[in-house]
């Protein structure tokens, strides 16, 4: 199984939920063996500062999990940009051979993007081309908010264009209390035939082990979880009739 975690924007969350995919997923079946894998990092001089020592940081229990990271540059700048400062081109087929080779040594991989979909790789390769190179599953994390609507839809029609194996979209910080945007936004989504796969809520990522519900609650089936797209989205528009009185 290889999850790729992308986004519908930068700064959206998806070390966040790259880390309690991982604590999920490792508790819904005993895997052997668990690759997770940040393939270009930008803003990263050590692996102190990178989103991999996040994610092993969030899951100090797990023995079997294994982390990678191809090319990393120091400035947190687009990836194909700090690769020309430092002079460090990305050469591609490197990149797509070495995730291959641990995909082939692992029973489940779990692959953290860089930035959005669209977000350029080399000079004429972007981050959806590995994904649809790579044949992995497909998640979106997408907030709830505002603008998400718009950001959401192109993804998602980029995505179908290459023809990626999508499963659907995640969404991330959700507030405890959530205005009219963060109530409804969920439930156009699900009107549109859009799979809701799991709602995080919105935590700090140093406050992930004082979370009141285990990420199991998050996600759906599939990921481990036993989240309810059916109960979420009840809820919501409940909440939104209430509002809207």
């Amino acid at each position: 199984m290889v999850i790729f975690i992308t986004g519908n924007d930068t700064d959206i969350g998806k070390t966040l939920v790259a880390s309690l995919i991982v604590g999920s997923i490792s508790k819904s079946k005993p895997f052997k063996k668990i690759a997770v894998i940040k393939p270009i990092e930008s803003g990263a001089p050590s692996f102190r500062d990178s989103d991999l020592d996040v994610v092993k940081k969030n899951n100090t229990g797990l023995r079997n999990i294994d982390f990678f990271n191809i090319y990393s540059f120091k400035d947190p700048i687009s990836p194909y940009t700090a690769s020309i400062i430092e002079k460090k081109p990305v050469i591609y087929s490197v990149l797509l051979k070495k995730i291959k080779e641990i995909i082939n040594n692992y029973e489940i991989v779990i692959i953290e993007g860089a930035g959005g979909l669209m977000v350029p790789i080399t000079k004429s390769k972007k981050v959806i081309d590995l994904i649809k190179d790579l044949d992995s599953d497909c998640y979106l994390v997408v907030k709830p908010n505002l603008g998400t609507i718009n950001h959401t839809l192109l993804s998602i029609e980029q995505i179908k264009i290459n023809k990626i194996n999508f499963k659907g979209i995640i969404i991330n910080k959700y507030p405890k209390n959530p205005g009219i945007s963060e109530i409804y936004n969920p439930v156009y989504f699900n009107n549109c035939g859009i799979k809701i796969i799991g709602v995080v809520p919105d935590v700090k990522m140093n406050n992930i082990s004082k979370l009141s519900k285990i990420p199991e609650t998050f996600f759906s089936k599939e990921l481990g979880g036993f989240f309810s797209k059916k109960s979420f989205i009840n809820e919501c528009n409940k909440l939104f009739k209430k509002l809207t009185k």
